[in-house]
């Protein structure tokens, strides 16, 4: 017979959580899908940029033998009647609790019976969105675990295109397609011809003024990222960006023709993999492929420095997949709790 896990939950503020970030950080990375965007330097930039109502957010950490094996950062929107997850589908690629998996059915549960106990919680509806293939979740819906607690909507939401890295670079040229690996090289021979430099920043040192040249290029691209790019997002950028540079967890992969910026990915390394954020490139270098080389050589360099994936993230963009990246499905569940 197995033990019986006991699992002790703790509502903490927001304010108070901070004080447990060396504990988030650890068990962030030995859960089952470390990742960027469920870490408390993310959080921290989003939740200084957008939330006026501190009191909206309740952080659930999730305690067994006084070590912590999971964590729910919730935020209550009491207009809407919704409960979710902290963050928001436009700027999360990722949205799930954090849990070490030996852990996930009796944290998903603690956390399902803390809602339902709730003087406040009545007709309120759970909104998760952004949630992995890969989420513990699906096994306790799968296998109707969640059936006392919960009716249950799933829908597919997007994707996000990861390549898995077990070869060396001539390795993973050889096993695309013939056309595939004939038309990266012949772009890398095309660009390289021309007298671009690359540059590459990690530190805080030059972020600000990339940045600005990076947001004049992102805009210019297309019509809606000139809409998506608010002040506020904006903000929201620098906040997050300058806080990873200050962990050391941002590589910006940036080629210039003179003093102009041409194009750029920004990418997170967290969990010894590369997240490709952002990426922004010029139209009048089109000729040049600049967009896709830029992110061409933020894969090879992901495989020459030894990491175990390059995340495209979120997106079907038809040059993730002619780059060898294979789709994780991202779903919207909604838990209505009976």
């Amino acid at each position: 017979m197995n033990p019986i896990v006991k699992i002790n939950c703790i509502e903490l503020t927001w304010i108070d959580s901070k004080e447990k970030v060396l504990e988030w950080d650890n068990l962030l990375i030995e859960s089952n899908f470390p990742h960027p965007f469920s870490s408390f330097t993310f959080y921290n930039s989003w939740v200084e940029t957008f939330v006026d109502d501190l009191t909206q957010i309740k952080m659930l950490f999730f305690y067994n033998n006084n070590k912590l094996v999971g964590l729910a950062p919730i935020f209550v929107d009491q207009d809407n009647k919704s409960v979710s997850i902290l963050g928001d589908k436009d700027l999360f690629d990722y949205r799930d609790i954090i849990y070490i998996s030996e852990f996930y059915e009796e944290i998903y549960i603690e956390l399902l019976s803390y809602l339902k106990s709730q003087k406040w919680y009545q007709d309120y509806t759970i909104i998760m969105q952004s949630i992995p293939e890969s989420s513990e979740l699906f096994n306790l819906l799968n296998a109707d675990k969640l059936i006392d607690f919960a009716d249950v909507e799933i829908k597919q939401e997007d994707v996000t295109p990861i390549f898995n890295i077990n070869d060396e670079w001539d390795d993973y040229l050889l096993a695309l397609s013939k056309k595939q690996r004939h038309e990266i090289r012949r772009k890398l021979r095309k660009f390289e011809s021309q007298n671009f430099h690359y540059k590459l920043i990690k530190g805080n040192q030059d972020l600000s003024k990339f940045l600005s040249d990076f947001y004049q290029l992102f805009i210019n691209s297309r019509e809606d990222k000139k809409q998506f790019l608010t002040d506020q997002r904006k903000t929201f950028f620098n906040k997050m960006l300058f806080a990873f540079a200050e962990k050391n967890e941002l590589k910006i992969l940036s080629y210039y023709d003179g003093n102009i910026l041409i194009s750029a990915c920004i990418v997170i390394e967290y969990a010894n993999i590369y997240f490709l954020y952002n990426s922004a490139y010029s139209l009048d270098y089109n000729s040049f492929s600049v967009g896709l080389v830029s992110k061409i050589v933020a894969l090879k360099q992901s495989i020459e420095n030894n990491k175990r994936a390059f995340n495209f993230l979120r997106g079907n963009e038809r040059y993730k997949y002619d780059l060898g990246g294979e789709d994780i499905k991202l779903f919207e569940i909604k838990l209505s709790i009976t």
